[in-house]
């Protein structure tokens, strides 16, 4: 599933127990995938014959989406756009 795809389903996320692995070069068109429960370190993953690198923990993901939403609020910012906004962070501060 693309990245995109994954992060707009973020409310339907059951549970804080996931890791979302996303393809090189991360971008919103990437393929992405949820581990659950997310295993105990940050090394890729291989699945589906692709390799996925560690992005966020699910409840970091939906904290920052919360937070980007709430500050974006009125603005037309698109799902592509917040979504590079949440790499931005992954990339940077997480």
């Amino acid at each position: 599933m693309r990245l995109i795809k994954l992060l707009e389903q973020a409310a339907q996320w059951e549970g804080d127990a996931g890791t979302i692995y996303v393809e090189r070069p991360w971008s919103s068109n990437a393929e992405a995938i949820i581990i659950e429960p997310a295993p105990d370190t940050t090394d890729a993953v291989g699945q589906g014959g692709k390799t996925y690198d560690y992005f966020l923990e699910t409840f970091i993901a939906q904290e920052v989406l919360i937070g980007l939403m709430a500050s974006l609020e009125g603005t037309s910012a698109s799902s592509d756009q917040i979504c590079e906004r949440l790499i931005s962070y992954a990339v940077n501060d997480a």
